[in-house]
């Protein structure tokens, strides 16, 4: 008997002490951005643009379009009692970014002689932001409870030209 009561008082106990930490509601806290890094490059090229059977020169302009996501990466405090969950859809409202991914599109001016194909190289940079996760609904007036960075753009820029013929 003794044993059974225990257990149902140990049991009461959690049930009163997870109530309590429950109805204390969600830590306040803001995203502060600090600044902006350039990040990762990749290099790729574009689809031969091929003037071979002109007679003229070739203006146009093409379009490069790549695909990223929106990656963050946090580091919370142990004892800051956020739910990350939270945090990354605070960083997404913060920066205005809709979903998990992004697509930057890059218009290359193609100026290709008759006669000739080009192709053109092209430098993605990724663009982060970088800031604190302070306590309190003020930037700046709470403890710092962690850190992030977001990639949150991209940058494109034609790095060469390659004559093909």
């Amino acid at each position: 008997m003794k044993k059974t009561l225990t257990v149902l008082v140990l049991g009461i106990m959690s049930i009163v002490l997870l109530t309590a930490q429950g109805c204390g509601g969600a830590k306040e806290f803001s995203i502060v951005d600090q600044r902006e890094v350039l990040g990762e490059v990749t290099t790729e090229k574009t689809q031969p643009v091929d003037n071979t059977q002109g007679s003229t020169d070739l203006s146009q302009d093409i379009a490069a379009r790549r695909q990223f996501r929106y990656q963050i990466d946090m580091q919370l405090n142990e004892s800051s009692g956020l739910n990350r969950k939270d945090v990354e859809d605070r960083i997404l409202e913060t920066y205005d970014l809709v979903g998990q991914n992004g697509e930057q599109l890059c218009l290359i001016p193609a100026d290709v002689p008759a006669g000739h194909s080009y192709l053109y190289n092209l430098e993605w940079t990724k663009v982060q932001r970088e800031g604190n996760v302070e306590e309190g609904s003020t930037p700046g007036q709470g403890e710092i409870l962690g850190t992030y960075k977001i990639v949150v753009d991209l940058q494109c820029q034609v790095t060469g030209v390659e004559v093909l013929q």
